[in-house]
């Protein structure tokens, strides 16, 4: 009996498989996944745990196959159908979504309706049996409706999901493809009030319920909406659409904060209503507030903050720069004082950038003059005045501008970076070391004081190798090897120090240790030419022929045309690659 029930368990399992194989190879797809099997036949509500089994085997066939066709709409109604059988809704209804652009686009055909009408029928009957357990279910009735123009069941059914405890943002989104598409604003306000009883605090059904008032004519049930919303959680968008409502029905200025804010607090609210203006671009209308804020309470940093982005954004920098300038002594609070120096790097982007192409192309003189222009005293203004008066051999003044920086801004990180490069290019390199480690310090994860140090570092084992170089010539190969740790202990990624490490082993008839130095100066500088000739001559000393044919042939590949002449290297890689060759 055992036995029996294996096989026919196998069996049944052999024809899921088969089942999704049909799906798949039938010209037919749509028809051949909901006529085609006894499984999506069998009532889903009595269906056995190997009926699920095959259903997600089935999917994940059609899954597979959408990617290599994903222009087949057929495939994607014929998941439609199994997510729904399968009571996968949330599946379903993406399925749908696409399904309804391609019907909007008339891109359906005939059979594509038809099979649309039987899901929709199935889920009919599939909900009355069910009592709805489900009430997502109404949601893709919904969808089938629409796809089928049956506008009036659409909005039926959305309005009996609403009436629901459902998914929120699946049911917002069906509800406004359905009367987006429906247009019968009445109905979709309806439908949102639906929703609003289950919980009046939602505000994201309200700027939809909103956006339906206006669209169906009904401006002051908008602004009675937004209202609500300002009042219980506002945000700059509700505000801001508020606002644009009661400025279009001419309401006057203390009506309009007062319906906003509601509160008794003037400075605080024109601050946050010129806010929010300033936010979205609406910098006419920002000013005028602004303007007022400004006037009353001219003691407070706020609004000249405003001010001066306002003029900002109107591309007016000296306008904004003068604003600016007023709040420095007016800064009240960490906050404010923020603001400003946010606001002062902002407004030096602009002179900082076309400075920073001038002198890119050494045009020091032109850049200190667009510079000085701007009028400005942010750090990075200051820093670039700094780097263009040095570069202009004006030393002092270099430095008369990084010490006004210093007295700004004293634990800012990158004007210890730009002390350390100005003693580095002086070749004082204990105070430049000094400046580098103090940015890391301030700010461990500096790239630039990170790359200072590492060339400070270079140019302190620079100092080793002249002599490096005598030692090597006059065969004294213990202390060039002594000397070269040494200046490797200070820059341990300078390739040159590697590359007479190699040479220095190669002297010594130590081929293989000659290798790792070479391959490592060829890691850090794989232009140099010489590297891969000494390489090419350890391998052929230790008799690896490949890798010795490997680099000669590099080393030449590598010459440019006026190194490729009868040098004594050239001629001897060369007959190398010849020997090795034959």
């Amino acid at each position: 009996m055992r036995i029996r029930l294996s096989c026919l368990l196998l069996i049944f399992l052999t024809g899921c498989i088969s089942y999704a194989s049909a799906i798949i190879e039938r010209p037919d797809y749509g028809r051949s996944a909901i006529q085609s099997s006894n499984i999506i036949r069998t009532n889903i509500d009595q269906r056995t745990d190997y009926d699920n089994e095959a259903i997600s085997i089935a999917i994940k066939e059609l899954q597979n196959k959408l990617k290599q066709f994903p222009d087949d709409y057929l495939l994607n109604i014929s998941l439609c159908n199994l997510y729904l059988k399968s009571r996968q809704y949330d599946n379903a209804y993406s399925e749908l979504v696409y399904i309804n652009n391609l019907n909007k686009r008339n891109k359906l055909n005939e059979q594509a309706k038809k099979e649309i009408q039987g899901m929709l029928d199935y889920i009919q009957k599939q909900a009355r049996y069910t009592n709805v357990r489900n009430p997502e279910i109404y949601i893709n009735m919904a969808m089938l409706s629409l796809i089928l123009n049956d506008n009036e069941k659409a909005e039926k059914y959305i309005l009996s999901a609403a009436g629901r405890s459902v998914d929120k943002e699946l049911l917002l989104n069906a509800l406004t493809k359905v009367f987006d598409d429906t247009q019968n604003y009445s109905n979709a306000i309806v439908a949102c009030d639906k929703i609003l009883s289950f919980n009046p605090k939602d505000n994201d059904v309200r700027k939809i319920k909103a956006s339906y008032l206006l669209q169906s004519g009904n401006k002051e049930g908008a602004i009675d909406e937004y209202s609500i919303i300002a009042a219980s959680n506002p945000d700059d968008e509700s505000k801001y659409e508020l606002y644009k409502l009661l400025v279009s029905n001419n309401v006057q200025d203390k009506e309009i904060i007062k319906r906003i804010y509601n509160s008794t607090n003037e400075s605080d609210s024109l601050y946050d209503l010129a806010n929010v203006l300033v936010k979205n671009n609406d910098l006419s209308d920002a000013r005028k507030y602004t303007q007022n804020l400004v006037d009353k309470y001219p003691d407070e940093a706020g609004g000249y903050i405003l001010l001066a982005e306002i003029y900002r954004k109107e591309g007016k920098l000296q306008e904004s720069y003068d604003a600016l300038s007023k709040v420095r002594d007016k800064a009240d609070s960490n906050e404010a004082i923020s603001q400003y120096n946010v606001l002062l790097a902002k407004l030096s982007d602009e002179p900082l950038k076309e400075a920073n192409s001038l002198m890119a192309n050494g045009l020091y003189g032109q850049a200190l003059s667009v510079l000085q222009s701007a009028n400005q005293e942010s750090l990075y203004v200051i820093l670039a005045q700094a780097r263009a008066y040095y570069f202009l051999s004006q030393k002092q003044k270099a430095l008369e501008f990084l010490n006004k920086a210093m007295s700004f801004y004293p634990n800012n990180s990158d004007v210890f970076c730009a002390f350390g490069y100005i003693y580095h290019k002086e070749n004082d390199l204990d105070s430049a070391r000094k400046y580098a480690n103090k940015a890391l310090e301030i700010k461990p994860d500096n790239e630039t004081a990170k790359a200072l140090l590492k060339v400070i570092n270079k140019s302190e084992a620079d100092r080793y190798v002249n002599n490096i170089i005598t030692s090597f010539e006059a065969q004294n190969y213990d202390e060039t090897m002594r000397l070269i740790n040494e200046a490797l202990n200070i820059s341990p990624d300078y390739a040159l120090l590697h590359y007479y490490k190699g040479l220095t082993y190669i002297a010594q008839n130590n081929y293989a240790a000659s290798t790792a130095s070479l391959y490592k100066c060829l890691e850090l500088d794989d232009k140099n030419t010489s590297a891969y000739f000494y390489l090419a001559i350890a391998f052929d000393n230790l008799s690896e022929s490949h890798n010795a044919l490997t680099y000669y042939q590099k080393f030449l590949s590598n010459l440019s045309k006026d190194e490729l002449g009868e040098s004594e290297k050239v001629k001897y890689a060369k007959d190398r690659i010849a020997k090795l060759k034959s």
